[in-house]
């Protein structure tokens, strides 16, 4: 059923009648076309002597989504349209420069610009009702400045607009918007943050970094400045700690405005290799500021690597615990996270259809159980069930905590080192709470194939 619908919804692309549409989505798909079958363009350097290196570099991805039920069953009660089908593209080329042997160190350089569109009507809502939204805009545009010495110990300074993360993309690594007149929302190929800047340096297992970011969410979280300290250290190779500072220093939108101009962010995290092949990590983070804030973000997680079993499957089990505000306090207990956004399947979008679609990283208590396994050494396959509960119904207007049940199926296939292709289904079984949320009682189905090209 659900390959004769994206069958179906394949022959409408091809079919389309607006000409800027068509123009817009064949530029893209020819920007990718032409590096897949031009050889040179497969080559990174263009230019390379003692004095500068020139390289070119493209990033194009391209989604084909079909749901059944979309929230529930009642799509139009909660984003205003109908839902069913649509697709994403993107495309991203940069040009890069560096310049080696200046103040003893390296100079370079990134430009790159983002071109996306989406054909049909998204789950998440942002774009409800726009006409095939689609957007080409500035992505990277940044210098730094880069001195190594022995022994892998660095300082390093960029400035501009560029990608940054810290950990495992629990608070910081998205700071990048896209949906609504932009569209591609699910492949969200703006990350960087504008305007920003960041000092760091490597003593041994030290890693010490200052940053200044322009965050730009694509929901509603914090938009405007972010200023902190992070920190990691090294112990051995299997054991990994993490702190991180981060201040909120100005506001220039969001629900909670102004307010959040005092809002902190204080994040402690490890990662043990307790065997070859057993690791358990976590992370905790609290908020503060004004005497208002007083969220919380946590995760435990066990991963073990099978190696007598065939296949050599990996085990994981991870619980996350984002809190929701509760109103019958004065205080704000609401987690607001920053610049979330995707590492693994599962990880911050907790869910292919309730983390995607329906939630930001928030007010959620999630169980999850993940089973990859490598079927040969270019196709690996991960199942996941996800337990999903409300931290603070009476948040939602609601009054259980039950959501529901997830079922996430991955396949994923690296062609080469430059194709990537990957299909996923996925089946939400509502709870309780899902129901009153949303008003719907009926199974959310959803089918991706996902591919993407780069060099």
């Amino acid at each position: 059923m659900y390959f004769h619908r994206i069958s179906v919804f394949c022959n409408k692309l091809l079919a389309l009648r607006d000409r800027r549409s068509a123009v817009f989505i064949g530029s893209l798909m020819l920007t990718s076309s032409l590096a897949v079958a031009s050889p040179a363009l497969a080559e990174e350097k263009i230019y390379d002597s003692d004095t500068i290196e020139v390289s070119v570099a493209l990033d194009a991805k391209m989604a084909l989504v079909t749901q059944n039920n979309a929230w529930f069953g009642e799509d139009v009660a909660n984003i205003g349209v109908e839902t069913d089908s649509w697709a994403e593209f993107s495309a991203e080329p940069q040009l890069q420069v560096s310049l080696p042997n200046i103040f003893g160190g390296e100079l370079y350089g990134a430009v790159s610009v983002v071109g996306s569109k989406t054909f049909g009507e998204s789950a998440d809502g942002i774009g409800a009702g726009l006409d095939d939204p689609g957007e080409v805009t500035l992505e990277k545009f940044y210098a730094g400045w880069k001195r190594e010495f022995d022994d892998g110990n660095f300082v390093e300074l960029i400035g501009g607009n560029f990608d940054y993360q810290i950990g495992t993309g629990f608070l910081i690594i998205d700071g990048g918007n896209d949906g609504g007149d932009r569209g591609a929302f699910y492949l969200g190929p703006r990350s960087a943050a504008r305007s920003s800047g960041l000092i760091r340096t490597k003593v041994e297992d030290l890693l010490v970094e200052a940053f200044y970011l322009q965050n730009n969410p694509r929901r509603d979280s914090v938009e405007g400045t972010l200023a902190g300290v992070n920190m990691e250290y090294d112990f051995t190779d299997k054991i990994k700690l993490g702190a991180t500072y981060i201040r909120v220093v100005d506001v220039d939108g969001g629900q909670l405005g102004s307010v959040a101009e005092e809002l902190s962010t204080y994040d402690f995290r490890a990662s043990i290799g307790l065997t070859e092949t057993f690791t358990l990590s976590g992370e905790y983070a609290f908020q503060r500021g004004q005497d208002f804030f007083q969220g919380e973000g946590w995760y435990i997680q066990a991963e073990n690597r099978f190696e007598s079993l065939p296949l050599s499957p990996t085990l994981t089990y991870r619980y996350a615990s984002v809190s929701g505000d509760d109103p019958a306090t004065s205080a704000y207990e609401k987690f607001e996270p920053l610049a979330y956004g995707f590492t693994d399947y599962g990880q911050w979008y907790q869910g292919e259809i309730v983390g995607n679609w329906i939630f930001d990283n928030s007010n959620q208590n999630t169980h999850l159980i993940k089973l990859a396994a490598p079927v040969t050494s270019a196709v690996t396959v991960t199942g996941a069930w996800l337990n999903i509960s409300i931290d603070e119904p009476a948040d939602l207007g609601i009054t259980d905590d039950d959501f529901g049940n997830e079922f996430n199926i991955f396949v994923d296939w690296e062609v080469n080192d430059n194709l990537f292709l990957s299909a996923s289904a996925a089946l939400t079984l509502p709870g309780e709470a899902a129901k009153q949320f949303t008003g719907g009682n009926d199974n959310w189905a959803h089918f991706l194939l996902f591919a993407s090209f780069s060099f």
